[in-house]
């Protein structure tokens, strides 16, 4: 359901920065995790401990990939992954996630133009079941609704 949107944030992260972005409880978190090797470091901005990494760019210098959630509760959180992205090193890929609010802030104004793709992560929709397990359980997903936990979970809840 779930990886083919894996290999088309995989594939973009080759070439520019990438906003993950949704509603709460869509699979943000699961799907920049699956991209995670040992080389990548995921920190959120509710994390007093992560907040201050981030603050700090204090991440090595050859993390290959740096995943930054919640970065748009950082005050100028724009101008700051901005100066990031402009001077990380060439083996460096950042991936953004945040709730839909982090889709209307980077709306407004231009100073990430040109600098990101955005991916846009919503419930499962009857669509997203084909070519899985749960393909013609359309009863499943009417009682469930289309947010990953409830709808994977192994009994209703």
């Amino acid at each position: 359901m779930r990886y083919n949107e894996l290999d088309k944030v995989r594939e973009d992260l080759k070439r520019k920065m990438v906003f993950l972005v949704g509603p709460r409880q869509t699979g943000k978190t699961w799907l920049s995790k699956e991209l995670m090797n040992e080389n990548s470091i995921y920190l959120n901005y509710d994390s007093i401990k992560d907040k201050e990494i981030i603050q700090n760019m204090g991440w090595l210098p050859t993390t290959e990939l740096i995943i930054l959630d919640e970065l748009h509760k950082m005050p100028n959180w724009k101008n700051f992954l901005k100066g990031v992205y402009d001077t990380k090193t060439k083996s460096q890929s950042f991936l953004v996630t945040g709730s839909a609010r982090l889709d209307v802030y980077r709306n407004s104004g231009d100073s990430m133009s040109g600098r990101f793709f955005t991916h846009r992560l919503l419930p499962f929709t009857p669509r997203d079941l084909v070519n899985s397990t749960y393909e013609n359980n359309l009863e499943r997903l009417m009682k469930r609704g289309g947010f990953p936990e409830p709808f994977l979970a192994s009994n209703d809840i």
